[in-house]
């Protein structure tokens, strides 16, 4: 293992900030599971309050993990989110992390 060294940005840390939170994860979890999906989709598949949706999704989509496309150029305008090559890289991190605590569980 690599010595930590003082001031250095910790991996964990880093990876912690680009998801953002629970929510980050479930948008992740549900766009893993669904190739497209809309805000709308999101927000009630989710429960998600609407404008903790909004900031959640615009987080990992500055984060370079979510891309957005929007339909419509009158209302109502449809807005459709999707994982990008970057987002999908992601599911090798949660099936690492899967393992590992059906490994590490109940020691």
């Amino acid at each position: 293992m690599g010595e930590i060294v003082a001031n250095e940005p910790c991996p964990m840390e880093r990876f912690c900030k680009i998801l953002g939170s629970r929510w980050g994860c479930a948008v992740l979890r549900s766009l893993l599971k669904n190739e497209e999906m809309s805000f709308n989709d999101l927000r009630r598949i989710l429960n998600a309050n609407p404008k903790t949706l909004s900031t959640k999704l615009k987080l990992l989509e500055k984060n370079g993990l979510v891309e957005r496309r929007v339909m419509g150029e009158e209302r109502p305008i449809r807005v459709f989110y999707s994982l990008s090559n970057r987002g999908r890289e992601v599911r090798r991190v949660g099936e690492f992390i899967s393992s590992w605590l059906k490994e590490t569980e109940g020691r």
